[in-house]
């Protein structure tokens, strides 16, 4: 956004020799009238500062913005010298950001505000991970401008997929009567920390997985690429590599098949007054109930049969 800086000229205001407290000028404000004052500007720590703010707060210092909705931006720093030549040095001491925003109209908030009513929804909508969170990289304006005074609430809502990691946010300004007046975007990462099974040994695709293979880390799960297997249903087969120490993911296991590839097996082909039995050779894995398919060994033909048993598949 480009720089604007208005300056106005008056002549300066006599202030005490000596001032204690200090003025801290806020980063953003928004303005109705068209000039700003140090009291638009400024608040007052301690006494003294207050006092000086209610003595010369309400005289005209800059320019505002010409329009309602116009915004402008002012360099902190060169704020702060136009303060002290307008009305002098026994000020006290200014605090200043490096940049301060203003708008003509409306109203502005903090989004430093929102921060724990958000940390709050989106911890409590990743509990089902049962999980330590932490939320913390905030991608967020330091300000949400309105164009509207009326009084608002913001409604909070993730875009797509709640989950570790990066998430991305739609902030909705509502009115009392749910209106939505603006929306606002913004990410924030979280971290979702989780005791998880991992390797003890290099495990290889068609391990078979037992306890005395598993051992327990603290992880991220915002690192981990799949969700972590959740430890049950030993013992179960790999279907793929994983190293020494990392987390055995959901995809990394698989049910040991009742029936394996290339196991010879009696296919069955049941009628409701016939039953027929051939012998059949299995051309993949399969679990109970789970259809794969086999080679009629008398027929040559491949078909799709259902896993009975460890020596039986069945036709339809």
């Amino acid at each position: 956004m480009r720089v604007l800086f208005f300056l106005l000229i008056f002549l300066s205001t006599s202030l005490p020799a000596l001032a204690s407290g200090a003025l801290v000028i806020t980063g953003a404000l928004c303005v109705d009238d068209p000039a700003i004052t140090l009291a638009d500007l400024a608040r007052a720590e301690g006494q003294e500062a207050a006092d000086v703010l209610a003595a010369i707060g309400s005289e005209p210092l800059l320019a505002s913005p010409k329009f309602d909705g116009a915004r402008a931006t002012l360099h902190g720093p060169k704020l702060r010298d136009l303060i002290l030549q307008r009305f002098g040095t026994a000020l006290p001491p200014i605090s200043v950001p490096d940049r301060v925003q203003v708008q003509r109209g409306g109203q502005v908030v903090s989004t430093q505000s929102l921060r724990p009513a958000i940390d709050k929804i989106l911890t409590q909508a990743l509990e089902p991970y049962e999980a330590d969170v932490e939320l913390r990289d905030y991608r967020i304006a330091d300000y949400f401008f309105l164009g509207s005074k009326e009084p608002v609430q913001f409604r909070v809502s993730p875009v797509g997929t709640l989950g570790p990691g990066r998430i991305s946010l739609r902030l909705e300004a509502v009115n009392e009567a749910g209106a939505v007046l603006q929306s606002f975007t913004g990410t924030v990462f979280a971290d979702v920390w989780k005791t998880v099974p991992c390797a003890a040994r290099v495990l290889n695709r068609g391990d078979i997985l037992e306890p005395a293979l598993i051992t327990f880390a603290r992880k991220n799960l915002a690192y981990l690429s799949q969700p972590p297997w959740h430890g049950q249903g030993l013992p179960l087969r790999m279907t793929g590599p994983v190293g020494e120490g990392q987390p055995i993911t959901m995809a990394a296991v698989e049910m040991i098949p009742l029936i394996s590839k290339g196991q010879m097996v009696t296919m069955m082909y049941a009628g409701e007054t016939l039953t027929l039995t051939v012998p059949a050779e299995s051309l993949e894995d399969g679990g109970a109930g789970v259809r794969i398919r086999v080679r009629n060994m008398q027929s040559k033909k491949i078909v799709a049969a259902r896993v009975v048993d460890e020596q039986t598949v069945q036709v339809p």
